[in-house]
């Protein structure tokens, strides 16, 4: 059911072209996606009610739309390009499947993630705290990424226990 999760966190060996694939695939829903978000901001363009615009965002909403679809969509390729050449490429892509499957690499991955994600709960605990004094809407809106953040730590825990 979690194989995923077992292909990323435990100690099974890892099909590097499947992965590749797979970020291929990742790749082109990262261009979709971002051509998604520069057609609402064209559609909105053409006076098609897509988009609501509050005053004064009318300047910075469209402009952070298309740089957001434009970087999305260049990442997608970017990613698409990069793995299809590992894949067509036996030298390099035994390298990169070498680089990847090494055990102190995937622990050092392991811990980073981990330390980036204490990093980011005492990051927001901090900005709630702080944002008492500007605005209760940012009290209110940390607060709910902080609760959604908190669930996913429980939720991927079980699921992990469940795994191993």
């Amino acid at each position: 059911m979690f194989k995923w999760l077992t292909q990323l966190f435990m100690s099974n060996s890892i099909d590097f072209e499947r992965r590749c694939r797979t970020r291929i695939g990742v790749g082109a829903g990262f261009v979709v996606l971002g051509g998604l978000a520069v057609l609402v901001v064209v559609m909105n363009h053409w006076q098609l009610p897509v988009m609501y615009l509050e005053e004064g965002n009318g300047d910075f909403l469209p402009q952070f739309y298309v740089s957001l679809g434009c970087a999305m969509m260049v990442t997608g390729v970017i990613n698409i390009v990069k793995n299809s050449r590992y894949l067509k490429n036996d030298g390099l892509r035994k390298k990169r499947a070498l680089e990847e499957t090494d055990e102190r690499n995937r622990l050092m991955g392991l811990r980073a993630w981990a330390y980036s994600g204490y990093s980011m709960f005492l990051l927001l605990y901090l900005g709630i705290l702080v944002s008492g004094f500007i605005s209760v809407t940012v009290v209110k809106t940390l607060l709910a990424v902080m609760a959604v953040y908190g669930l996913c730590l429980l939720i991927f825990r079980r699921i992990l226990i469940r795994c191993m």
